[in-house]
């Protein structure tokens, strides 16, 4: 009976064609230096707790998810879940028929506190995935969002976990990046924004005094110019042998 929910959420997540077959999933680019601080799980509860949050960050939950571009059927991916601070208020923003990926590298299911605030709520499903930022267990451009709540910061290499970003998400998606100010700056912040800048257009970007909110859109593919019917008959008589 314990195995019948996880099973039906990976089968819902595979229907959605958003996994990568794991032969096509790209080899990590190995980065020499020092270890950067990851979160430990341990502490989930803790840096979640709303108090912290906003007296560090200025968090507002209710505010932060509108940085979200939502369609119907949106499927977002949740970049290091961890305590899921932001996940019940993102399901709910998404709304009902959209799809919520909690991807983190220790994932404990979805936890009860969002179970709880989901209970009766119209809201997105949320699928825990586990998976590392650096290496996106999803298949190309297949994502509509890419949400990263001060997660970016923790990895090893963000200007790679962006082309990662890039890889995965659809032409036209978005890529949505709270960055903490404290962790993510020097010659690595500016890195990470001018490779950000390189990859995505730039919709709406906020600097605060801890906190860098910012919002990017994937570009499209540029649109095929029609052929007029005169253009098409000359190009068919010039190719025709004689």
């Amino acid at each position: 009976m314990r195995l019948r929910r996880p099973l039906s959420i990976l089968l819902g997540i595979l229907g959605a064609g958003l996994l990568q077959p794991p032969s096509r999933r790209p080899r990590p680019v190995q980065k020499r230096g020092r270890r950067r601080w990851r979160t430990p799980a341990a502490l989930y509860a803790l840096i979640s707790h709303p108090l912290p949050r906003a007296l560090l960050g200025w968090d507002l939950v209710r505010r932060d998810v509108r940085w979200v571009p939502v369609a119907p059927g949106t499927r977002c991916v949740e970049v290091g879940s961890g305590g899921a601070f932001y996940t019940a208020r993102l399901a709910r923003h998404l709304g009902r028929g959209g799809l919520l990926v909690a991807l983190d590298p220790e994932p404990a299911g979805v936890p009860k506190a969002v179970r709880r605030r989901l209970r009766g709520r119209p809201a997105a499903r949320v699928a825990p995935l586990g998976g590392d930022g650096q290496r996106l267990p999803l298949a190309d451009e297949s994502v509509d969002v890419l949400f990263y709540g001060y997660s970016l910061e923790e990895m090893p290499d963000p200007p790679g976990a962006l082309g990662e970003a890039h890889r995965v998400l659809r032409p036209g998606g978005h890529l949505v990046l709270f960055l903490w100010r404290p962790v993510m700056r020097g010659r690595r912040r500016i890195a990470t924004e001018a490779i950000a800048a390189a990859l995505f257009e730039a919709q709406s970007v906020r600097r605060g005094p801890q906190n860098i909110r910012a919002r990017y859109r994937k570009p499209a593919r540029p649109a095929v110019p029609a052929q007029s019917p005169e253009a098409e008959k000359a190009g068919t008589a010039w190719a025709t042998p004689f």
